[in-house]
């Protein structure tokens, strides 16, 4: 398996007063990457933040579906609210695409790309979090950042922090955790303009099943804010089984020796060789 990478990401933007128009300056797009869009609403009513029209051709959702993403949901607490989309390139154009806001309460926006992600048509294939596809979340009103522990099944995977807050606060990576090493993807994205906010990404290399936990982080000043995590599922490449060694390499030596392993496989000889290796000879 290839464990996935974190591969680039968008400046950040924001809306203030109700709009929702987010800005993909500074990404790379490549085709069959994960695209993941996380948004910051600085406020606490539900339901009020959606994503209304994709340009054509661009991103699809896991299932193949064009000009769509799959919502993971919404996820509140610190008086605020993460919200985080996921999909895959279709197109190496940035995204553009617009959103609704029904409040007047203002939204903190970025975009993430990942490289070699499973290739699966399902959130099972994707993402997880403790053998489920639901996220963890941590949150609260403190100087004091807490990590949302993410527990992993497999290998070959990498474990995600999506970190808002509701002030303009610097953040770093969470220390203090066991089982793995958060590290910034990218320097957080915060700005002072409208009510202040600040988004950031955590990710976690996970060689094996395991658990990351306890990572904390103090900011300068104490507000709202929140976690949200789960881990990114590795691609299992494809392997290539010949039907015949001395046909696919054309090497008319290693088909006779080939022939003459086979005629001692199936002699009285007394040697052991694998039936694997023989799955696509009808032996």
């Amino acid at each position: 398996m290839a464990a996935p990478t974190f591969a680039s990401s968008s400046f950040g933007s924001l809306d203030t007063g109700g709009i929702f128009f987010p800005a993909s300056t500074g990404l790379t797009a490549v085709v069959g990457d994960v695209l993941i869009f996380q948004v910051l609403q600085d406020g606490t009513t539900s339901g009020a933040v959606s994503i209304s029209a994709f340009d054509t051709g661009i991103v699809e959702n896991l299932a193949g579906t064009d000009n769509t993403m799959d919502y993971l949901g919404e996820f509140a607490g610190g008086g605020l609210i993460q919200h985080l989309w996921i999909g895959r390139f279709i197109s190496t154009t940035l995204p553009a695409f617009s959103g609704a806001n029904s409040t007047s309460q203002d939204v903190y926006m970025r975009f993430y790309r990942f490289a070699d992600v499973n290739t699966g048509t399902t959130l099972a294939d994707v993402i997880e979090q403790n053998g489920g596809t639901t996220p963890s979340e941590a949150s609260g009103t403190s100087n004091t950042i807490a990590d949302a522990g993410v527990i992993t099944t497999g290998v070959d995977r990498l474990a995600l922090n999506f970190v808002g807050v509701n002030d303009d606060n610097a953040v770093a990576a969470f220390t203090g955790m066991t089982g793995g090493t958060w590290a910034e993807a990218v320097a957080e994205y915060a700005s002072s303009t409208g009510t202040d906010g600040c988004i950031q990404l955590q990710t976690a290399a996970m060689a094996t099943a395991g658990t990351i936990d306890g990572g904390t982080y103090t900011m300068a000043a104490s507000d709202g804010w929140g976690a949200v995590g789960f881990a990114l599922i590795g691609t299992t490449p494809g392997v290539a089984v010949p039907r015949s060694p001395g046909i696919d390499s054309g090497n008319a030596h290693f088909c006779k020796a080939w022939q003459a392993v086979r005629k001692w496989k199936h002699g009285s000889h007394g040697i052991m060789v694998p039936d694997i290796m023989f799955a696509q000879q009808g032996g």
